[in-house]
């Protein structure tokens, strides 16, 4: 049995890149409860203000084992985290493992996940602070094998 989608509330002072997120991702499961996959998103949709702010996950499945390669790092994120990771697996980098382990909730839940003023502890910038939204996606519905990320800076 698959958790219910429509537990996941996001809190009522979400920003609004974030927010917009939560709606587009929301409004394209399915009534059987199937999550949008990757290829539902068109960017155009995103708010080209939002965009820079987007990181995209890929789900690498190897038994039971779950690592986690970053597709796509928004540039307002390069410029906000002082590194781009476009090609890096988390557990490669240092200081990842509560990213790891969020990642790894979204995959087992199907759920988004939203945290609020964390540091930066993966970069040299750990005096700044983000919040995030991260919502699962599926190719076929079900087996979450994506993640797009939307942050915002503080």
């Amino acid at each position: 049995m698959t958790p219910s989608l429509a537990s996941f509330r996001p809190p009522e002072n979400l920003c609004p890149p974030l927010k917009h997120l939560h709606n587009l991702w929301s409004g394209k499961i399915t009534a059987e409860g199937r999550l949008p996959a990757r290829s539902d998103f068109d960017p155009a949709e995103m708010l080209a203000a939002f965009l820079p702010y987007i990181t995209l996950f890929d789900v690498i499945r190897n038994g039971d084992n779950l690592r986690f390669r970053i597709r796509l790092v928004g540039t307002g994120i390069v410029e906000e985290t002082g590194r781009d990771t476009t090609g890096n697996f988390l557990d490669e980098m240092s200081n990842t493992s509560q990213i790891i382990g969020r990642a790894q909730w979204m995959v087992e839940n199907r759920q988004p996940i939203y945290v609020e003023n964390q540091p930066l502890t993966w970069t040299s910038r750990d005096y700044k602070h983000y919040s995030a939204l991260g919502v699962p996606l599926a190719s076929d519905g079900i087996t979450v094998d994506k993640i797009i990320y939307q942050m915002a800076f503080s």
